[in-house]
C-alpha cells in the first residue's frame, strides 16, 4: 500500500510541474507579444520625435523667423537707429 501512495504523490507532482511549465510558457508568450507591441509604439514615437526635431530646426532658422515676422506681424527694421550711452 505505501508504494501506491508514493506513486500517486510522484504522479501528482509530475503533473503539477508540467502544468506549471505550460502556464509559465503561456505567460512568457503573452509578455513577449506585449513587449513587441510596445517596441513598435516606441519606434513610431521615435520617428515622430525625429520629424518634430527636423521641423523645429527648420522653423527656427533666422531667415524663416524674419520672413514670418515681416509677413504675419508686419514688422520691419527701424530706419533711424540712435545709440545712447549711459555714464
Amino acid at each position: 500500500m505505501p508504494r501506491i501512495y508514493w506513486l500517486a504523490l510522484l504522479l501528482t507532482m509530475v503533473l503539477s510541474s508540467a502544468m506549471t511549465v505550460i502556464y509559465v510558457k503561456h505567460e512568457s508568450r503573452l509578455l513577449f507579444a506585449e513587449l513587441r507591441n510596445i517596441q513598435k509604439l516606441q519606434d513610431q514615437e521615435m520617428i515622430e520625435w525625429s520629424r518634430l526635431q527636423l521641423q523645429n530646426s527648420t522653423l527656427a532658422t533666422h531667415s524663416n523667423v524674419e520672413s514670418r515676422a515681416r509677413k504675419t506681424l508686419k514688422m520691419r527694421l527701424p530706419e533711424n537707429v540712435q545709440l545712447v550711452q549711459l555714464p
